[in-house]
């Protein structure tokens, strides 16, 4: 049997969502503590800049998911009253799609960025930490564009057409 959509967005918020707001910190702090112990290079500081995008781009991902969709499609499918929002939830969930393609390339990219800085042992650490970020989102957005959209989208289409008639 199918996993119902809440089974399925309780199992990524307490999986992976939980391991999301404990891990981008950590990169945070590692990437400081790299700039304090190396002279910040243009490197560093477009490496830093990029982070912080990212980790604001994931965490508001995260939010909208959490106060929004979830709730939205676990209503849908327990023919409950949805939240109330003047979001377009169609198209924040194609939003949410594309940023789960970016926020993957962007990792990619501040890797390569502070693979060249001088501290080997202080970069592969970050390095390290960014690897186990993306290899658990990799879980997450497959998790999300293969289940959880697709079934959000078949619920709401449900519920519209069941307004029409």
């Amino acid at each position: 049997m199918q996993p119902s959509f809440k089974e399925i967005v309780e199992e990524i918020v307490a999986n992976h969502h939980s391991f999301l707001r404990k891990e981008l910190p950590k990169i945070s702090e590692l990437l400081e503590a790299l700039a304090d112990d190396c002279s910040p290079s243009d490197a560093l500081i477009e490496a830093q800049k990029l982070y912080k995008k990212v980790r604001s781009k994931i965490e508001t991902h995260l939010k909208d998911e959490e106060t929004l969709l979830f709730p939205t499609g676990i209503a849908l499918e327990s023919e409950d009253v949805a939240p109330v929002t003047e979001m377009n939830l169609l198209e924040r969930l194609h939003e949410m799609e594309v940023e789960h393609d970016g926020c993957g390339n962007a990792l990619t990219t501040l890797s390569q960025m502070i693979a060249t800085l001088p501290n080997k042992e202080q970069t592969e650490q970050v390095i390290s930490k960014i690897k186990s970020v993306q290899k658990d989102l990799a879980i997450h957005v497959e998790k999300e564009n293969t289940l959880v959209h697709p079934r959000f989208l078949e619920l709401f289409e449900a519920r519209s057409s069941a307004r029409c008639s």
